[in-house]
């Protein structure tokens, strides 16, 4: 059985594609970070409805966020990329 040569180095655009991958995946814990310590430390300027408010607004951009790096994340595959095991 012949085994290929493993790479030492990913080329550029895997680089940049595997920390895309990475930020999606630290991106939901950041934003729960963002959003909920604000209420917890300033509790009386964040009332029902402006906490509600709040929490609606850091939901909504941890879905836009993450949906602008899954989408650069598929236009930044390179189908003559080959996968590396690493």
């Amino acid at each position: 059985m012949i085994q290929r040569p493993r790479r030492l180095f990913l080329g550029r655009g895997a680089y940049r594609r595997r920390r895309m991958i990475d930020a999606t995946r630290v991106l939901p814990v950041i934003f729960a970070v963002l959003v909920l310590l604000p209420p917890v430390w300033l509790p009386r300027h964040f009332s029902f409805a402006l906490g509600v408010i709040w929490l609606g607004i850091g939901w909504l951009a941890t879905i836009l966020v993450t949906a602008l790096l899954h989408h650069a994340i598929g236009s930044a595959r390179d189908p003559s990329e080959d996968e590396d095991d690493a």
